[in-house]
């Protein structure tokens, strides 16, 4: 598997399959900013040249120190092959390599994957109440 970073034609492709990897509506959560304006830090996934998983990531200097992973993608047929783990791997040596002193991430209250993804990588998680506002509740991960 080689990860490298996410490129105009990678993103595309993902916005045409995303809402299939995420069994619903999750393109709304790739909005083209995260290609345009934060693509740097964004990385991809791919075996025998096809694209099978993404991270969406943002660094962000100053006193929090933090890279940020907004939207993490992998193909259902390459779920539980540590692909997830791979990209937030890359991710976090790119960060620490930055400057960054910690990572961190959200998930939607409730969702229990997410939850044991990433407490299986270390990463502690609260959940806050209102946190994205009134009623959307989220997990955050540290």
């Amino acid at each position: 598997m080689e990860i490298r970073g996410l490129t105009k034609s990678d993103y595309d492709y993902i916005i045409s399959v995303l809402d299939q990897w995420w069994g619903g509506p999750a393109g709304r959560r790739a909005d083209p900013m995260f290609f345009y304006e934060f693509g740097e830090h964004a990385l991809v996934a791919e075996r025998d040249g096809e694209l099978i998983g993404f991270l969406l990531g943002v660094m962000l200097p100053g006193p929090s120190a933090t890279g940020y992973v907004h939207l993490v993608g992998i193909h259902p047929d390459h779920r539980r092959r540590q692909v997830g783990k791979q990209l937030y791997a890359q991710f976090t040596e790119r960060c620490r390599a930055a400057g960054m002193k910690r990572i961190k991430s959200l998930a939607s209250a409730g969702h229990e994957g997410p939850v044991r993804f990433h407490e299986s990588m270390g990463f502690a998680s609260t959940e806050v109440p209102d946190y994205a506002g009134p009623g959307r509740s989220r997990v955050v991960f540290v």
